[in-house]
């Protein structure tokens, strides 16, 4: 009778081993994934020449060009609008005298 118990224990002892080894593989297969859901992420962002930092950099450099046409044009506007003043003003003199 102890031979049979011995035999139970063994054979449950298997099956527990077996489904650990399949849980252990399944944790793997996921974390093989992970890593490579993790190095895609990683090449994403770092990348030098398509990378996240290297859009951004690109961006800043558009924003920059940005800046300087508004400097540009608001100086212009500025000009424009003392000279139509100034024409009115003279028109408004000339009308008047």
């Amino acid at each position: 009778m102890a031979q049979e118990e011995f035999g139970v224990t063994v054979t449950k002892l298997d099956g527990k081993l077996d489904r650990l080894t399949d849980t252990t593989e399944s944790i793997k297969f996921t974390q093989t994934g992970m890593y490579q859901k993790i190095t895609n992420i990683e090449r994403a962002i770092y990348n030098p020449d398509e990378g996240l930092y290297a859009r951004l950099k690109e961006q800043e450099s558009d924003l920059e060009d940005l800046k300087v046409f508004k400097s540009s044009i608001t100086k212009f506007l500025w000009i424009i609008t003392s000279g139509m003043t100034g024409i009115l003003i003279k028109f408004g003199f000339d009308m008047s005298g």
